[in-house]
């Protein structure tokens, strides 16, 4: 009898653990009910790894997911290539995250593992050249264009070429007349960045008799007097806000808004080459192995790479900063895009094989461009990926514009028919911890054929390689969350394809019943979230990780 007893509480406690893990592990999905938060400092400094259920905000779940799924696992070493401009190695929260080639040997001048590129020890420059020269300024693709009909026709602009050449030119001197003008909207906004700030200090330091500021006295303050009837205070303090969280001061505003205008300048000036640097023949994509290994001589000027690698993989036990998905993600940094100008498609072509040829499984590519010159080049890198299980994520871009109609390359999917051809790609719109009409930022891109899914990419805290830590927003911060969540399936589950991977993220995402407002639509035209994107979700890694398991038993 009481081994009848004994067996019968036994078999109730195994039911009641079998009922509280099925409870625990359910699939995390959005609330019927509208959500609101009051954002502090602290949620601000991680919000993208929160969960709807528990925090009421549109994160990935991570933190839910370490508690939950992951507790006392350890996963395996997944390498991330993030392709991008200069990445501060040498960040306190990133330096033990860092990609070493161990089949090199540092600073030899020998190739010793025989790849093409020389002491290739934590990465690759696509930008540089042999004498430890880089730029990161490029041409815009009107310039490229224009430059080279006029080495073609020696009779430019007069010339009589053919139906396509003739069309080609009409192309380049529009996008020569867009680029001029917006080399001017960027150079007056710079400068009126100084006066908005100049004029927000004098304001605070007149009322609160002080003029330097934490990001979180700020936000306290800003906080405070929401409902204040002094607008101008108000006005001014928002505007200060802004500035420091993004990590500036008044000196670093007069020397961006120089730099703004001087970058522009060189862009577009068509006396400027700017593959002179470089060296190599822009026209042969087998003139491959040109270059220098310093991934990080810029990183202070350039700072956007620093900012992405941070989201993916800020050391997660230091317990300083932030933390990024995995302390098993190991980042290849591989430069190939500047910080002003059109990105190469040679550049970014042979990036991606570099990647996929030194052990990378997924490849980051927070960057993007209005023409392809060479689509051709980098179809054959999106297959070559593919043919080798790496998965590419991207950005959707900034533009506030349907990339169903205006094309955000770099493209994985033929123009003409509109068919992909490859099922390795994902691309990534931004949303905002809002969880009404404001739950696209005002400036993401999304498509209904064309954007994969959406991720937090609006004020994230991330790595900054001149003041530590800023504010940043943008779909270049939306791609690296997804890139995020693909690295820590990947690590538990290393058997799963790229392509698998893909899917999960896409199927296991949490959707939002939302009316939205439409990024770059006059105020008011709302459109569902469902309708923004293919999958109409938003990443989520607790559901990508419990799918994983499924899919990989």
């Amino acid at each position: 009898m009481i081994r009848k007893k004994i067996i019968i509480c036994l078999g109730i406690f195994i039911l009641l653990s079998i009922s509280c893990i099925a409870q625990q592990l359910t699939p995390i999905k959005a609330p019927a009910v509208v959500f609101k938060n009051k954002l502090t400092v602290d949620i601000r400094a991680s919000w993208q790894h929160l969960d709807i259920e528990k925090d009421t905000i549109a994160g990935t779940s991570l933190n839910r997911a370490y508690k939950e799924i992951l507790k006392g696992k350890k996963g395996k070493t997944v390498i991330v290539a993030v392709i991008d401009t200069d990445i501060d190695i040498n960040h306190e929260d990133l330096k033990t995250a860092i990609w070493v080639n161990k089949k090199e040997i540092p600073d030899n001048g020998i190739d010793d593992d025989h790849n093409g590129y020389i002491d290739d020890v934590n990465g690759w420059n696509f930008l540089g050249n042999k004498n430890g020269e880089s730029t990161y300024i490029a041409n815009t693709a009107s310039i490229r264009i224009l430059r080279d009909l006029k080495k073609k026709y020696s009779t430019y602009p007069d010339f009589k070429g053919n139906k396509s050449d003739s069309l080609l030119n009409v192309k380049g001197l529009n996008a020569y007349k867009k680029d001029t003008e917006e080399s001017e909207f960027y150079r007056k906004n710079a400068h009126n960045n100084i006066l908005v700030f100049t004029e927000a200090e004098k304001v605070l330091k007149k009322h609160f008799n002080k003029s330097d500021y934490t990001y979180s006295q700020l936000d306290s303050l800003y906080t405070k007097n929401k409902k204040s009837s002094d607008k101008e205070l108000f006005k001014n303090l928002r505007s200060l806000n802004y500035y420091v969280r993004l990590g500036r001061n008044l000196q670093e505003l007069k020397n961006d808004s120089i730099r703004e205008e001087e970058k522009f300048r060189i862009s577009i000036n068509e006396n400027y080459y700017d593959r002179k640097i470089i060296g190599d023949n822009e026209y042969d994509i087998n003139d491959r192995f040109y270059g220098n290994n310093n991934v990080s001589k810029n990183a202070k000027i350039t700072q956007h790479g620093t900012y992405v690698s941070g989201v993916i993989a800020a050391n997660r036990a230091n317990k300083i900063g932030i933390e990024g998905f995995s302390d098993s993600i190991q980042i290849m940094p591989i430069i190939a895009a500047p910080i002003c100008g059109l990105e190469h498609d040679k550049d970014i072509a042979l990036a991606i094989r570099y990647a996929v040829d030194n052990g990378a499984k997924i490849i980051n590519m927070s960057f993007g461009y209005p023409m392809s010159t060479r689509p051709d080049w980098i179809k054959e890198a999106f297959l070559y990926a593919e043919k080798h299980d790496v998965l590419l994520v991207a950005g959707s871009g900034n533009d506030a514009s349907n990339n169903d109609i205006v094309p955000f390359y770099a493209l994985d999917y033929d123009e003409v028919t509109g068919v992909e051809y490859c099922n390795n790609y994902i691309k990534v719109g931004s949303i905002t911890t809002d969880g009404d009409t404001n739950f696209l930022p005002p400036y993401s891109n999304y498509g209904k054929k064309t954007v994969d899914i959406f991720a937090p990419g609006h004020f994230l805290k991330t790595t900054d390689a001149n003041v530590g830590y800023s504010f940043q927003d943008g779909t270049s911060m939306a791609g690296p969350i997804v890139c995020g969540v693909a690295a820590l399936v990947r690590s538990y589950y290393p058997k799963l394809t790229a392509s698998q991977i893909k899917k999960i993220i896409l199927d296991s995402g949490v959707a939002f019943d939302l009316q939205v407002q439409v990024p770059g639509e006059k105020e008011g035209v709302l459109k569902s979230f469902s309708e923004m994107s293919k999958s109409g979700k938003v990443v989520n890694a607790f559901n990508a990780l419990l799918m994983a398991k499924k899919v990989n038993n």
